[in-house]
């Protein structure tokens, strides 16, 4: 299986959770990629069977609006399986 994990963090929280579940798909045999939200191109999802998305909230529960917001738009169309 190969998953990729899109992330954005603002201290680091959310950076270290992404690597932790890459590790674990990869201690079961799977392939994980990570990259920010601003490194990530929505042509990529077609490559990886699984996407899943980590995003602190940021006050009243909004995502970052500078780059993972904008990104995550673009996705919806893409992806029918939210993780």
């Amino acid at each position: 299986m190969k998953v990729i994990l899109v992330y954005w963090s603002g201290t680091g929280n959310t950076e270290a959770m992404a690597q932790a579940v890459a590790e674990g798909v990869q201690a079961q045999g799977g392939e994980a990629a990570l990259f920010t939200a601003g490194k990530f191109d929505v042509d990529m999802a077609g490559t990886f069977n699984t996407i899943a998305f980590g995003c602190p909230s940021m006050g009243s529960e909004e995502l970052e609006e500078s780059e993972f917001a904008p990104m995550f738009s673009a996705a919806a169309p893409v992806n029918s399986t939210w993780v």
